[in-house]
């Protein structure tokens, strides 16, 4: 028993770890709570005797280390990006991951710059009626997506890194304690997917071919991806009916919010450049697997094709924003 599986019953449906950084984390009740602990317990019973003090110590400093970082950086968008660029260093900028989410970073930054934009004409249109006279709310509506979002993947990736990092590290003194916190029951704030990134992590950065590294590590990525754009389907919510858009200014609302391109890094001539990435017609936010698919080609393999694109796009973050100070 776990707690994502605990939310899944008590939503009906199929939950994830993130979700306990929610709302609806308050459908636990204590007896959940307590089934929780339980397993807990008997999970803990299979590591051995040898190892158990030390593998709750280590799992301890892995959580630790983890709130020492959320705590620092999870504050603000361009916080969040010396977080990433910190994890990058962290790493040894092996892992792709940190690059790919500093650069959707500018893209969420340069599309809120625009949200600010729409929101000051929409002050200006609050008295008119219909849908135009609601911009506001919308523009409003979308920043809150786009933040929680932003801070909810920030939360759920960092912590997974910094405990394969961690765990890792720990394998290199003694083998079989780096492989119990991999195997051994996680944090309650980490489900089996992210087990499955961390072993992953370890096991790609284990590799000491450079090109099979890198191809495992990027692959990787994309898996990571997917895992946090789910983050972003459960912060969008069910999809609402369309209905036709009803008039003139229905019409011109409803061609500012059509998304069919999103500004994407790509790699042209040894330089990064973001160019727009043009969307299938009848493209839906909503369907998460259509997302990851196109968001997929525009944020991760545009700049992981290669080793070489990876090598521009991780100078060009390391260039662009100045390195994360100690204190």
């Amino acid at each position: 028993m776990t707690l994502e599986r605990v939310l899944g019953d008590l939503l009906g449906t199929r939950a994830a770890s993130f979700q306990a950084f929610g709302e609806d984390l308050t459908l636990l009740p204590g007896a959940r709570l307590a089934e929780l602990a339980d397993d807990y317990r008997r999970a803990l019973g299979a590591v051995p005797d040898r190892l158990r003090a030390r593998f709750e110590a280590e799992q301890a400093a892995a959580q630790a280390e983890a709130h020492r970082w959320l705590r620092r950086y999870n504050r603000s968008l361009f916080r969040r990006i010396q977080g990433y660029i910190a994890l990058g260093e962290r790493s040894g900028w092996d892992y792709p991951w940190p690059v790919v989410a500093v650069l959707g970073l500018c893209q969420v930054i340069a599309g809120l710059r625009k949200n600010r934009w729409y929101g000051a004409l929409g002050v200006a249109m609050a008295r008119m009626r219909g849908p135009l006279g609601r911009m506001e709310e919308i523009i409003d509506l979308s920043d809150d997506v786009l933040r929680r979002t932003n801070r909810g993947i920030f939360a759920d990736s960092v912590p997974t890194v910094l405990y394969a990092l961690h765990a890792r590290e720990v394998a290199a003194q003694e083998p079989a304690l780096g492989a119990a916190l991999l195997d051994g029951p996680l944090p309650p704030l980490m489900d089996d997917e992210a087990r499955a990134l961390a072993r992953g992590l370890v096991d790609g950065l284990a590799l000491a071919d450079p090109g099979a590294r890198f191809a495992a590590l990027a692959a990787l990525t994309l898996r990571h991806f997917d895992r946090e754009q789910a983050i972003f389907t459960h912060q969008l919510g069910p999809p609402r009916p369309q209905r036709p858009p009803a008039g003139r200014a229905a019409a011109l609302l409803g061609r500012v919010f059509t998304v069919t391109s999103v500004p994407a890094p790509a790699v042209v001539g040894g330089r990064l450049i973001f160019r727009d990435h043009a969307l299938p017609p009848g493209f839906d936010m909503h369907d998460h697997a259509a997302r990851v698919r196109e968001f997929g080609r525009a944020f991760v393999t545009s700049v992981t094709g290669s080793r070489a694109d990876y090598a521009v796009a991780r100078d060009w973050v390391r260039g662009r924003f100045p390195r994360p100070s100690r204190g």
